[in-house]
């Protein structure tokens, strides 16, 4: 009997095609939706001192694929009048075209207080001019500032009017125009807000609130941090548990809390807050287990006024694990200010005694040039297990969900395709 040859290659090219047609719907579906994805983003308002270094306007964060054109502007007044002159504020300057991330910027033509900055998807999309404030700058100066995305090919000229008014209409979260404002405060008005530690010891098996009390002239972030005390050993290195957990976490009369679920040997932010101005209590409930090592631990509260640089109030507290074992041995830790995610500092007040209360805090220096509280906890957005900064893309898969589908139909009937050829070829050998 006479096998013909010709009709196997034609299944098997056909195959072959289809499953390629299959893989080639995923990717092009993938590419649509990567393309077709607006960008949005989130502005921050900002606290500077005057004299210190010039600092970004970049977004807070960036979600979408950046590829096109930053508008920028900053004004005295709010971003609310698209026939308005753009004017800067006594004491305060914007740069752009200086090495970081204003290099891809530019002073807009014959739009004062406007600035472009194009970007690439291959590239950082944190592109923005920068703004300082002089030594010579009052306390309560304030530069509003706004941001628009133009995708590439589309109207920058438009964005360029169009962000003269992004203060009429503010955004509750990641839009693709967005308003701010910096605000210029001296160290005499950032130490007018304090924090106060009360730390009673906790008992193996048991449980204590501990607490924090702020007086805050500013709006702000509480952070609440915990390591071993000054001469005690080193904690274990996370995951390893020390036999502590944060339980609950509030703030009255207003502001709100929230808190890790590991245990205080946690290489992060702990407690961490938003707080209001004004008189706030912020407590949270330690609870032991059963069995665990004596230890003496050191908690550090900063209250987040300053986006950057130095003068943040700090508190310092000490109470003690009374546990079920002596305290480990080893070596001793070096400073009870410092995290594995924090930047050091020398506090400016000395740990209280075990049980005690600690003293008002005045505010603690923070290398010039670091953002302030860099153990800042990461706080997820839709779509994203963690925002870093970085740029995040939507899953998008109830979008895919069609050019999924139609691609694995295709895979599939190529393969069944080739199921066929070999058995067909089995039944002639």
């Amino acid at each position: 009997m006479r096998i013909s040859r010709t009709a196997p290659r034609r299944i098997l090219s056909a195959g072959i095609a289809v499953a390629a047609l299959g893989a080639g719907t995923l990717v092009l579906g993938g590419a649509a939706r990567a393309n077709s994805q607006p960008v949005t983003f989130q502005l921050k308002n900002i606290v500077i001192l005057p004299g210190e270094s010039d600092r970004a306007l970049s977004p807070d964060g960036v979600y979408g694929r950046a590829d096109g054109t930053w508008v920028y502007a900053v004004s005295s007044k709010p971003l609310t009048d698209a026939g308005a002159s753009l004017g800067l504020p006594d004491g305060v300057s914007v740069k752009v075209g200086v090495p970081g991330p204003s290099s891809s910027c530019a002073a807009a033509t014959e739009t004062a207080g406007v600035y472009t900055c194009d970007v690439v998807s291959s590239s950082s999309p944190f592109a923005s001019p920068v703004i300082g404030a002089s030594d010579a700058a009052h306390d309560g100066t304030v530069a509003y500032y706004g941001a628009v995305f133009v995708p590439r090919g589309g109207n920058v000229a438009d964005a360029v009017t169009r962000v003269k008014t992004v203060g009429s209409s503010p955004a509750n979260g990641p839009t693709s125009e967005q308003t701010a404002k910096v605000t210029v405060e001296t160290s005499d008005h950032v130490a007018r807000n304090t924090v106060r530690l009360t730390t009673p010891d906790l008992a193996a098996g048991k449980s204590v609130t501990q607490q924090v009390t702020v007086h805050a002239v500013d709006p702000g972030k509480l952070h609440l941090l915990f390591n071993s005390a000054a001469g005690q050993p080193s904690w274990p290195t996370f995951p390893t548990p020390v036999g502590v957990k944060v339980t609950d976490s509030t703030a009255t009369p207003a502001g709100s809390c929230n808190h890790v679920t590991s245990d205080l040997n946690s290489p992060t932010t702990i407690v961490w807050c938003d707080l209001p101005a004004g008189d706030s209590t912020i407590s949270y409930t330690l609870a032991a287990q059963p069995e665990m090592a004596s230890w003496k631990v050191d908690v550090r509260a900063e209250y987040q006024v300053l986006t950057w640089g130095a003068g943040n109030p700090v508190a310092n507290s000490t109470f003690a694990l009374q546990g079920t074992a002596p305290e480990p041995s080893g070596s001793p830790t070096a400073s009870p200010t410092a995290s594995p995610t924090q930047t050091p500092t020398d506090p400016a007040t000395t740990p209280a005694p075990v049980g005690t209360t600690s003293q008002p805090s005045a505010p603690t220096p923070t290398p010039t040039g670091s953002p302030a509280g860099t153990a800042a906890p990461v706080v997820p957005h839709p779509g994203n297990t963690g925002n870093t900064g970085g740029t995040l893309a939507s899953t998008g898969t109830d979008d895919l969900a069609p050019a999924v589908g139609g691609g694995l139909a295709l895979i599939a009937g190529g393969a069944l395709a080739l199921v066929a050829l070999h058995r067909r070829r089995a039944s002639h050998r």
